[in-house]
């Protein structure tokens, strides 16, 4: 799967990024970045990237080729916001019910499932039909209440990716300054600091997709 491959890369590469960048830090304790924040470097240079990525540019894609991989990873990220909030909204209820046994908790599941997903049809699957998917989700047992994360990191991405759009250096210094920032700052502050929208207020999605939207 080479757009796997490459995305791996981009995505990988900016932790990378990130962290070379927090060593400015005066504090080593500060070196490192809140774990809500740990994913905006990242999934910010996929996008930022993908100019780059052209053949002509010393990249992997004809540029036909890269606007298609492009649609199909943007679509494919806000497609998975609901799948995200399964995820996070199953965590809570695990959290406030300690006693649940397996059988209600693979119930949760599935009503959760069935309020985000409503389209998910899993035939005659009984495990799966039951709620038994969750237990496929590594982040539950091993980073509890991580995964929304990734959905914040991916509204700020986005923003990051309109902005380069529209002036691609300021888009890069903005960018850059954030990652400068480290842990210096708490999640809110930090997205305050790069001019970011908090994904919390109202209307902020619906501010930030605008332009994806639009382009897509």
């Amino acid at each position: 799967d080479r757009e796997g491959d490459v995305r791996t890369l981009l995505h990988e590469s900016g932790h990378a990024f990130h962290v070379f960048e927090a060593q400015k830090q005066p504090y080593r304790a500060l070196r490192g970045s809140p774990m809500e924040f740990a994913e905006v470097a990242s999934m910010s240079m996929e996008l930022l990237a993908a100019p780059y990525l052209t053949k002509d540019q010393g990249g992997f894609y004809e540029p036909a080729e890269l606007a298609r991989t492009m649609i199909g990873q943007i679509e494919g990220m806000i497609l998975f916001w609901p799948y995200m909030a399964v995820v996070d909204a199953f965590q809570h209820w695990v959290y406030e019910h300690p006693a649940a046994s397996p059988a209600e908790r693979k119930a949760a599941w599935r009503d959760i499932e069935r309020k985000y997903l409503p389209y998910r049809d899993y035939g005659d699957d009984a495990f799966l039909e039951a709620g038994g998917y969750w237990y496929r989700q590594g982040h539950i047992f091993q980073d509890p209440f991580y995964y929304i994360d990734y959905t914040l990191a991916q509204v700020c991405a986005y923003e990051f990716w309109a902005r380069s759009r529209a002036n691609r250096p300021r888009a890069w210094a903005d960018y850059l300054g954030l990652c400068d920032l480290g842990g210096s700052l708490p999640f809110t502050a930090l997205v305050k600091a790069a001019g970011l929208s908090l994904p919390f207020d109202d209307g902020a999605i619906a501010r930030v997709m605008a332009p994806v939207q639009a382009w897509l």
